[in-house]
Order: C-alpha cells, then sequence, then structure tokens
C-alpha cells in the first residue's frame, strides 16, 4: 500500500463501513458499534502491544493475558505486588462461592478490635470441632466426652471435659471443684485447702503426713509409718488391727481391750507402766498378776484387804537378800515367815491357830513395850522397853488386827498411821516382791489382782526390774480421779521418765483430752512430735496438712488446692480446669492442645504465641518472637508490618542453603520459583546513591547494588565500583 503523507480533516464525522469505525461530530469514536456511548466505545477485543495510560477506566470484563503494572487502585481497591488491600476504611466483599480463591477461611471467623491495640479473631457461628464433624461444646477435640466418648470439650464458660491424660510440669493456681478420679505419681509440695471440706475416700500416703491444725477423715488406710507432730482429734472410734506405739505421753478417757487383758506379744520383754514424776499409778479395782513383778520404786497401796504373796518351797530358794532388802517371804517348809534386813534373811516370829506366838525357842530384842495383855508361856527376856500401842484380837485369831503407830484401835486389818512418811515395803532380795489383792481364798490367781516388782514366768515384758500390775480376773482395767468427789476434780493422769523430767503424756481430767509430748492439750487427742500408724487411721472431719503432704494421692479431691505441687497429676477422667497454667520447666502435651494465647518468659497478651517483651528503644530492636492470629510472625521485634508475613527488619540470619519459593533446593540460594505472582517475580538489589554508597563499609569483593544516581547494577571486584552495562531490551 503506498504511503500517502495528507492531513484529513473531518467536520461531522468519519464512518467506515456499517460497524467497523465510527467517529462522530462530537468526538465519540466507536468500534464495532455506530452508536458509541464514551470518548471510545468498543465493541469487541483489545490487544495493545505498547504502554497504555488511562486516567479513569471502566470495564466490564477485564482479561488480562499479561499485565504488568506498578500499581492498580480504584474502586476501594489496591493491588500492588500480588497483595489486594482496602482503601482506606473500606472493606474487600467478594461475592459467589470463592472456589478459586486460597487460603480463605472454610468457617466462620472474623476479625475483632476491641480496642487494645491488637486484632483478635473469633468465631461467629457455632461451636468449632478438631478431629470431629459434630462439636457438641463451644471448642471440642475428638469426640463427644458428655456422650462417654474420648475427646477434649471446653465450653463457653470456661469448663474443660477430657477423657485423655493431663501431663504437666507444674500445676500453679487454685483448684476450684471436684476432682472425680485418680491422682498418680509423686506429689511434692504443699496442698492447702484454705477454706472447705475436703474428703478422701481413700487416702494413701507412702511418706510423712504432717497435721498441724484439725483433720477429719472418714476413713484413713495407712500401710507404713505415720508421724503426726500435731494433735490427732478422733471424734468416733480409732480401730488399730495392729500394735499402737506410743513413745510419748497417751491420755485415754476409757481404755477397751478385748478379753480384758493387757498381754505383751514378745518373749522376754518387759510391759512397763512407768512415771518418772510424783505422780500416782492408781486402779481402783483388782489388779491381778499371775508371774513376776518387780517394782523398782516405792509400792503404796491404800488401806484395805491388800493381799501380796511371796511363797518359796524351802530356805534356798529366797532370793538374796541384800537385792531385796526388807523383802518378806514365806517357806513353806517351814511354815515360818522371813525377812531380808543387812544381807541376811530373818525369820519371822509365828502366831499359831491357837493364838500362841513363836514356838518358844524365839529371842525378842524390843524398846519400850507397853503390853495391856501379855501371855508367855516360856520364857521372855526384854532388854529394852516394849512399848506397843494397840495389839489385840477379836475372838477369833482371823479377826485379828494390827496398827502401827495408832494411838486407839485400827480401823483396817493392818493400819500404819505416823504424822511424817509411812511406807510399807515388800522386797526379796532374789525373788520377785508381789503384794496382791482380790477375792480368792486359794493361790490360783484367778480373782485377784497383783503389783510385783522382779518378773515372773510366761511374761515377756517382765524383768527382774519391771514393775507389773495384774488382773487375774476378766472385770475392766479402771483408772478413777477424784473417785467420791466426780464434780470437785482437780487432777490429770500424767506419764513420766525420772523423776524430775518433763511429762512424756497426759490425760486431762476435765474433757478428757489426751496430751502425747506435751501437758496442755487442746484437743481429745494432742501429738507433739511424730506419730506412728501402721494400720487404717479415721478421720471423722477435715484433714489439715499443715507442712507437706508427700506421697501419691488417689481418690476425689474436693476443694482448693493452693501451693505448689510437685510431681504428677495424672486425671485419667473428668475435667481439670486451671485458671492460670504456669510451666517454669518442661511441658509434654500428648495430644493436641488448645489455648488463646501462649507466653514464653512473659505475661504478654498482646498476640496469640509471644517470648519474650523486653524491647530497646535505643536500638530499635527486641528479643522479642510473636506470633499474631492472623499468622504473621515477628522475630526481633513487636512490630507487625503491612503486606508482610515475617517480620525479621532488626535480626539477622545464617543458613547453610535458601530456597525462595521452592520445596526442594538445588543450589546455595534457589530462587526458581520465588514470586507466586508472576507479574512480579523479579528481584531487587539494594537501592543506593553515589553519596550513600561512598559511606558503606566493610564492603568485600562481589557486593552488588543498584545506584539510584545512574540507574545502574554495580558491583564490587575488591578494588572499586565496576558498572554493569547493557542494551536496552
Amino acid at each position: 500500500m503506498a504511503n500517502i503523507k495528507k492531513n484529513f480533516n473531518f467536520r461531522n464525522g468519519v464512518q467506515v463501513d456499517d460497524d467497523n469505525l465510527l467517529v462522530t461530530d462530537t468526538g465519540l469514536v466507536g468500534i464495532g458499534t455506530t452508536i458509541p456511548n464514551e470518548a471510545l466505545d468498543v465493541r469487541g477485543n483489545v490487544v495493545v502491544t505498547g504502554f497504555t495510560s488511562s486516567t479513569t477506566a471502566q470495564i466490564g470484563i477485564l482479561t488480562v493475558t499479561k499485565f504488568e503494572p506498578t500499581q492498580i487502585i480504584g474502586a476501594g481497591l489496591s493491588v500492588f505486588s500480588g497483595i489486594v488491600t482496602a482503601v482506606g476504611s473500606g472493606i474487600l466483599t467478594y461475592f459467589g462461592d470463592a472456589r478459586n480463591l486460597q487460603g480463605m477461611p472454610t468457617s466462620q471467623w472474623e476479625d475483632k478490635d476491641v480496642g487494645l491495640g491488637f486484632t483478635s479473631i473469633y468465631n461467629t457461628g457455632g461451636n468449632v470441632g478438631v478431629g470431629t464433624e459434630d462439636p457438641r461444646t463451644t471448642f471440642q477435640v475428638g469426640n463427644n466426652v458428655d456422650a462417654g466418648e474420648k475427646g477434649v470439650g471446653i465450653s463457653s464458660v470456661g469448663n474443660i471435659n477430657m477423657t485423655g491424660i493431663l501431663t504437666a510440669t507444674s500445676l500453679i493456681g487454685n483448684l476450684t471443684g471436684d476432682v472425680t478420679g485418680r491422682i498418680t505419681g509423686d506429689t511434692v509440695g504443699n496442698v492447702n485447702a484454705a477454706s472447705g471440706i475436703s474428703t478422701f475416700t481413700n487416702l494413701d500416703v507412702n511418706g510423712d503426713v504432717d497435721f498441724d491444725g484439725h483433720t477429719h477423715i472418714d476413713n484413713m488406710s495407712v500401710s507404713g509409718v505415720s508421724t503426726f507432730t500435731g494433735e490427732i482429734d478422733a471424734n468416733s472410734n480409732l480401730d488399730v488391727a495392729g500394735n499402737l506405739d506410743v513413745d510419748g505421753f497417751a491420755i485415754i478417757d476409757q481404755v477397751n481391750i478385748n478379753d480384758n487383758v493387757i498381754q505383751a506379744n514378745t518373749a522376754n520383754t518387759n510391759l512397763k507402766l512407768r512415771g518418772t514424776g510424783t505422780g500416782i499409778l492408781e486402779f481402783d479395782d483388782d489388779v491381778i498378776v499371775s508371774g513376776i513383778s518387780t517394782f523398782q520404786g516405792v509400792i503404796e497401796a491404800p488401806a484395805g484387804m491388800n493381799k501380796i504373796p511371796s511363797l518359796y518351797m524351802n530356805q534356798s530358794n529366797l532370793p538374796s537378800a541384800s537385792d531385796y532388802h526388807g523383802m518378806f517371804a514365806h517357806v513353806h517348809s517351814t511354815g515360818r515367815g522371813y525377812y531380808a534386813h543387812a544381807m541376811n534373811w530373818y525369820e519371822l516370829v509365828n502366831k499359831d491357830l491357837f493364838g500362841v506366838v513363836g514356838t518358844g525357842t524365839e529371842r525378842y530384842n524390843v524398846g519400850v513395850a507397853t503390853i495391856s495383855n501379855l501371855i508367855v508361856t516360856g520364857i521372855s527376856t526384854f532388854n529394852n522397853n516394849i512399848n506397843v500401842g494397840f495389839v489385840g484380837a477379836s475372838s477369833t485369831s482371823f479377826g485379828a488386827r494390827m496398827g502401827v503407830g495408832t494411838t486407839e484401835a485400827p480401823v483396817n486389818e493392818i493400819q500404819v498411821r505416823k504424822s511424817g512418811n509411812a511406807e510399807i515395803r515388800v522386797t526379796s532380795e532374789s525373788g520377785i516382791a508381789a503384794v496382791s489383792v482380790g477375792r480368792e481364798t486359794g493361790s490360783s490367781n484367778t480373782n485377784n489382782a497383783a503389783i510385783r516388782y522382779g518378773g515372773g514366768l510366761g511374761y515377756p515384758y517382765s524383768s527382774d526390774t519391771s514393775v507389773d500390775i495384774l488382773n487375774y480376773g476378766t472385770g475392766n482395767f479402771n483408772y478413777y480421779i477424784s473417785a467420791s468427789n466426780a464434780s470437785g476434780i482437780k487432777g490429770d493422769f500424767h506419764w513420766h521418765r525420772g523423776a524430775n523430767s518433763a511429762r512424756l503424756m497426759t490425760l486431762t481430767g476435765i474433757g478428757g483430752s489426751l496430751g502425747i509430748g506435751l501437758t496442755n492439750p487442746t484437743t481429745n487427742l494432742h501429738v507433739i512430735g511424730a506419730a506412728t500408724v501402721s494400720g487404717d487411721v479415721n478421720v471423722g472431719n477435715n484433714l489439715i496438712v499443715a507442712g507437706a503432704l508427700l506421697g501419691n494421692v488417689q481418690g476425689t479431691l474436693t476443694g482448693n488446692v493452693a501451693g505448689t505441687l510437685d510431681g504428677n497429676s495424672n486425671t485419667t477422667v473428668g475435667i481439670s480446669t486451671l485458671n492460670n497454667l504456669s510451666v517454669a520447666g518442661v511441658a509434654t502435651v500428648g495430644r493436641l492442645a488448645a489455648t488463646n494465647g501462649i507466653g514464653i518468659g512473659t505475661d504478654s497478651q498482646e498476640h496469640v504465641f509471644n517470648v519474650n517483651d523486653l524491647e530497646d528503644d535505643a536500638l530499635d530492636e527486641s528479643p522479642q518472637v510473636f506470633i499474631s492470629s492472623t499468622g504473621s510472625i515477628g522475630i526481633r521485634t513487636t512490630s507487625e508490618l503491612p503486606n508482610v508475613s515475617i517480620n525479621a527488619s532488626q535480626a539477622q540470619a545464617v543458613v547453610g542453603g535458601l530456597g525462595v519459593g521452592s520445596t526442594v533446593i538445588v543450589g546455595s540460594v534457589d530462587m526458581r520459583a520465588a514470586g507466586r505472582n508472576a507479574t512480579t517475580r523479579f528481584m531487587l538489589p539494594p537501592q543506593v546513591s553515589n553519596t550513600q554508597r561512598g559511606n558503606l563499609v566493610g564492603v568485600i569483593a562481589g557486593a552488588m547494588i543498584y545506584n539510584t544516581s545512574t540507574n545502574r547494577l554495580q558491583f564490587y571486584d575488591g578494588s572499586g565500583w565496576r558498572t554493569l552495562l547493557s542494551n536496552p531490551v
């Protein structure tokens, strides 16, 4: 076609064919139409090979095969580097099923800014399920626990119902409500119930249990050693299946022993009732001792029909007179009585059935003797006076009474009365010294009691230095204070070791409180020091532990647990609700764990995951690491940058290989697949001017920049900067 250089001027428009090209007289251009509505109205496809500039474009349907603008802005929409952003305060709204949109949520999630400086995400719909298509709680992992299935459910009010295992290094904070199931593992630390009642169906403690306050336990089974430093208050029965070993004081209002027998189980071991002070060991009923009783101290019995037999077959059977100085004994072969004195046994003068005293061969050496009626059949020799206040008998010798120190007839068969100390001593030099009381005519010891010193055959706890109180009968062993005036009681029962030592145990006469290790118990059973219970301990009320509760805790724990729980808490079933969980060590989660936020080294709630919260404003850097609710990650910073998923602008990284967009790295730096958007797949080196380039320090060979002063790529060869030259494309 020939070239024609000519200007054409059409004042009333131009039309090519019917609808190929039309220029109206008003300046409207139509292509593919004879009725153009705009300055350029094209009905059909448009192909532009060069640069197209438009101030305002209105396109019904825009199909772009390759489009590389710097930025597209319009109608509240900004497209820059592959990122679509709402302009201003507008909201981007997509209509349709969004089947081709990537990274879109599949449920009703919505961002919410409550004015705290960060944005949270919440579910506007119903429940959220993980691992289930049918969640029945606000947040559910796995199946429905309320239906007996395995899973974890969290309600909107904070209740957690789970069937799995909760593992934590430390469980800190109050545990409020019922805990149903078992807590297995070691629990080291304090379990402090500040108020309320703690009920244990079964409490198995392998270590020490320290109770400082009031403790109420319906049923406590202790298989090992239990130590009580404070009081034990049992409002109901205390059932001890095994042995009860009390090292200190034991104050008991009433002791009921099956078969009415106090028995020692170990052979050749003493059963001791020992006092350390001036108190009195009192028996209001019969005391029967079948073996040998040894009394180290003074034996004092009230006036009455006291019976202490001391019988030996022959004189050779008498014990050592030096060991049992003052002992009285009867020798069956001689039918005589003897007493030990000055390392020898001395024969007592006998009175036979006919009232005859002695055999007529005895010699008597007395001082002043005042005798109202003296019948002597033989020779009587008195070197000194005989002064007898009263020696008399009734019509028969069996009704005779003897008074020592009395000025009138004795009121009992034997009466000792003195203004000072009065003592009746029964001693044996080498055998048992005993005093017997009872209702028995013979010597079978079936209906009497005895207080003895020196031990006895068949009593393993009785030795030659033991004191035995025996009740040979089947009645009670009773202790009474103020038996004739109970309303005027003032004394207590005391146990001592040594004459001047502190009291070991006290049983108060008023109230009936037993104190072990103290003399003023404030509860029914008050123990100072350790206590060991080998069997079950039943506590009818609260169990209060002021110190550490050591050992495994199994069963139901109801109430608050405050303090440090050192050990494992294993809840196989039920829901464990924790207000705050602080893990100082390693935290192991066997299955999925759901939380609103995690803080490590910080309690900041700015992001869903925070590590440290320190900042250095001067250096504009921070050791913090965070993950926001929108998926943004910050390293050494607390700030999120627009359109930046990972903000590590203040950090430095050293890697062995780098892949950008590539999942398999084939080189040290693999950028083959960099950029998801085909229109932005380019790389930008650092941009500096000539002035800024001159201020660079530490430049080494191979460094590359883009010089904004020359608009050229430059590299440093070790001695100077070199410019990369190329022809325009």
